[in-house]
């Protein structure tokens, strides 16, 4: 974490997330060959790629909501991705994607679900 001076006051950059998946092929490609776990709250999909860094990408379909909602879910997604990042192993593709309850549901449950499917696509124990 950096930490910048502006002004008199300290400003507390956020921590990176790994790189995003931003053209739909590689959505597709990761969401049809890869391994999925799937909980009330988020589906995670993994993949491995030929890139050795890890790529993270974020989805919400007209299923959430109208686009508020929608942009809330993959902002909350994005949260927890960047307070996990230590967990992306290079090499692997993930895609996130928002359910319906992702909008509503307490951020703690959220965490918890996030970690669960992450613990089963990579093993990792955090």
């Amino acid at each position: 974490m950096r930490v910048a001076a502006h002004k008199g006051y300290e400003v507390i950059r956020a921590i990176e997330i790994p790189k995003t998946i931003k053209k739909r092929a590689e959505f597709v490609r990761v969401c049809r060959l890869g391994t999925a776990v799937r909980t009330r709250t988020v589906v995670s999909i993994r993949y491995e790629n030929s890139v050795n860094e890890p790529l993270v990408g974020f989805t919400a379909s007209k299923k959430v909501g109208c686009a508020v909602k929608r942009n809330r879910a993959k902002r909350r997604l994005r949260s927890i991705v960047r307070e996990f990042a230590g967990m992306f192993s290079g090499g692997s593709s993930f895609v996130f994607i928002a359910t319906p309850a992702t909008v509503s549901c307490d951020f703690g449950v959220l965490r918890s679900d996030f970690v669960y499917c992450m613990r089963k696509l990579t093993g990792i124990r955090t």
